[in-house]
């Protein structure tokens, strides 16, 4: 009994966790969503895939794209797939050094994909804030950065006395907190694997 208790303690039970919510992201949905008017421009993003409508009408992405998307899930499953395979291996003494090696070359990427992810999202809302004003266009966009919505955030002037305003809205969904939570978890499993060391 005391022997089943030891091989339990030794399991990097963060990274097994995490390896399985990394095995699953890419197959969760979008993280986020942006919409321009109610049905006028939705899109729904994640680094694992893009949904744009066009007034209800789906817009295809590229083939190159849709390549380039199917290989980051592919590694990002594999990730996982070595994150809990290196969590597992921990409770055997034979193969520790093979499990250090799994955990830490794995454990931190997620991180990096969902700061990245972030990042992009912020400098994309930076360049809409600022392009109406640098390329002189005859509106005026506001949208908010990363998430919530801006009252009036598209105003067009169509004549002396008319004006449309467009609403806009932007937010993160509940899969992109599982990201994140994959994420956190990922780097307590190498931090956790650290001190098992």
């Amino acid at each position: 009994m005391a022997d089943v208790k030891a091989v339990l303690r030794a399991i990097n039970w963060p990274g097994v966790i995490a390896g399985i919510l990394i095995i699953a992201l890419p197959f969760l949905g979008n993280w986020w969503i942006f919409k321009l008017g109610t049905t006028a421009l939705v899109m729904a993003t994640s680094p694992f895939g893009i949904d744009l409508r066009i007034f209800g009408e789906q817009i295809s992405v590229s083939p190159l794209l849709w390549w380039l998307i199917l290989g980051l899930k592919l590694g990002v499953v594999y990730l996982g797939v070595l994150l809990l395979t290196g969590s597992l291996l921990s409770m055997s003494h034979q193969y520790a050094s093979i499990a250090e090696l799994l955990v830490q070359f794995s454990a931190r990427k997620v991180l990096w994909l969902v700061v990245g992810f972030v990042v992009v999202l912020l400098l994309v809302s930076v360049l809409l804030n600022q392009l109406p004003g640098v390329l002189g266009l005859p509106f005026q966009l506001r949208v908010p950065y990363l998430s919530g919505t801006i009252e009036p955030p598209l105003s067009v002037k169509i004549a002396e006395s008319m004006q449309l305003t467009i609403p806009i809205f932007m937010g993160f969904t509940q899969r992109f907190i599982i990201a994140v939570v994959a994420a956190a978890l990922g780097v307590a499993a190498w931090i956790y694997q650290k001190k098992m060391l």
